[in-house]
């Protein structure tokens, strides 16, 4: 039976297939370790964005960027005086604009005479925002380019899930997902603009952050219905995998249930342990079982639409966060319209996607370094966010979904 439903996924399976074929390619900029390296991935985007570069396409990557900045920040608290919109963007000259890298240690300066604008962009991969770094960083731009003198100044901190900035400078930088820029700029490769050769390595690139950095919707589309059709074979495949590490995430998993009725006391919630495996660990609340469409989902062997996520980000750091996954697009409507209703802290793009929605995250920090088999403080720390995690965001989210249930004053 069990080998049966193995080859069922495994020989013929056309979207097994495509996930393999998906990540079975060769690519130069994994081949030369650029995937986890800062400094390489400042490096190339500093080429792609100059548009005196030999590479064929002009300004449109630079403008790609600062479209996304844009729109990005019509949305955003952020106040800092580089004031320009989408259309501006569209109608900017930027064939003068000048590319400064690792000037005066900032990843990337964008120098824009003509506009009297200055655009500093900070990369982060898997390094954090290190303490005082931006608020130097603004204090060079203003002396090299005074606002007195007319100059205007974006700040850009751009990382792959789009990390907040600390609280100090959260009115001055502005969070970028590595996510944002990647979709602007493959509608310039869909195109066919640039130099083939050059066109072929952005593109390579483009695929090497979707494999590694970023989330592929498609790829998650794939994965969730191949694990709605096979999932005893996935569930055998994932048991016996002879590499199941000893991570910080392991040793959490193995403390799940302490974990559900953590949040289950925070929160005053039927608090229940959902899925788990290596990546990630969720608990599904039962007493949102009640609200309609919320048992329609097709991700979880619990059927539940929404489910809450802990897991470790390639940063290093622990995320937490609700996730509204697939199931019948009308429940999934209506649920995210209970909660925007409900004035709740939704996800960053502040719509609903087509698969998976990330809502309400939460980046927890550790330690830079833990020694090898010494995760009990990292832990405690996780502890202490899931409890504030499950005080607030989850208890909002109660009122956001079943207002009649919350308390009433007297």
């Amino acid at each position: 039976m069990l080998e049966a439903a193995l080859e069922k996924l495994v020989v013929g399976n056309e979207d097994f297939e495509a996930i393999e074929n998906a990540y079975d390619v060769y690519c130069p900029f994994e081949a030369i370790g650029v995937i986890r390296q800062e400094i390489r991935h400042a490096h190339f985007l500093a080429h792609c964005l100059d548009p005196q570069r030999p590479h064929g396409f002009g300004a449109e990557c630079l403008r790609a960027v600062m479209r996304v900045a844009a729109k990005a920040k019509q949305s955003d608290a952020y106040q800092a005086d580089g004031h320009f919109s989408s259309l501006d963007v569209h109608l900017m000259d930027l064939d003068s604009a000048q590319i400064r890298r690792e000037w005066r240690r900032i990843d990337l300066v964008i120098v824009l005479r003509e506009e009297r604008l200055i655009i500093a962009v900070e990369l982060k991969i898997d390094a954090r925002e290190h303490s005082g770094q931006l608020t130097r960083y603004r204090s060079i731009v203003d002396e090299e380019w005074p606002r007195s003198e007319g100059w205007r100044h974006m700040f850009l901190f751009l990382t792959a899930a789009g990390d907040d900035v600390s609280e100090e400078e959260a009115s001055h930088w502005l969070p970028i997902e590595f996510d944002a820029i990647a979709r602007e700029i493959e509608k310039i490769t869909d195109k066919g603009l640039g130099n083939p050769d050059a066109r072929a390595l952005l593109t390579a690139y483009l695929r090497m952050l979707r494999r590694h950095l970023l989330t592929d919707d498609r790829m998650k589309e794939l994965a969730a219905k191949l694990w709605s059709q096979h999932r005893e074979a996935l569930a055998f495949l994932m048991d016996n995998r002879p590499d199941t590490g000893d991570g910080l995430l392991a040793h959490l998993n193995e403390e799940r249930l302490q974990l559900a009725s953590m949040l289950a006391d925070a929160s005053g919630l039927d608090v229940q342990c959902d899925d788990f495996s290596r990546n990630f660990i969720r608990f599904g609340i039962a007493d949102w079982d009640g609200v309609v469409g919320m048992t329609d989902g097709t991700w979880t062997s619990s059927n539940r639409l929404m489910l809450i996520e802990l897991a470790q980000a390639k940063s290093g750091r622990v995320r937490m966060r609700f996730v509204l996954g697939p199931g019948q697009s009308g429940a999934r409507q209506r649920i995210y319209q209970l909660l925007e209703s409900g004035d709740v802290k939704l996800g960053r793009r502040g719509k609903l996607s087509g698969m998976f929605t990330r809502l309400a995250s939460q980046s927890v920090a550790l330690p830079e370094e833990i020694e090898d088999g010494e995760f009990a403080g990292a832990i405690e720390i996780v502890k202490s966010a899931l409890l504030r995690f499950g005080e607030n965001e989850i208890k909002a989210y109660d009122r956001a979904l079943r207002p009649t249930s919350a308390p009433t004053l007297t």
